[in-house]
């Protein structure tokens, strides 16, 4: 997932590296994690608690977030969306 935000460098090292990714909740299971912790499946992907298939667009499943990922010292942080 391609996403732009104001932050562009890392809390912990300054560097100006980060990788951003949704924050996904799975309201059936209440898993709460990075999209990268969703492996692929067949129909979309699947949970990594509970196992189950999660289709794209499936109300169980809402970004409640947005996390970075510095590729430098590899630490991860939850981040704000720009302004509107």
């Amino acid at each position: 997932m391609q996403i732009a935000y104001a932050q562009r460098e890392c809390q912990a090292c300054g560097a100006a590296s980060l990788q951003f990714s949704a924050v996904l909740h799975h309201m059936t299971c209440a898993y709460v994690g990075p999209d990268y912790d969703f492996a692929a499946a067949a129909g979309g992907f699947c949970c990594p608690k509970c196992k189950r298939e999660i289709a794209p667009g499936d109300a169980a499943c809402e970004v409640v977030g947005i996390s970075a990922r510095c590729n430098e010292c590899q630490r991860e942080m939850v981040v704000s969306h720009p302004p509107a």
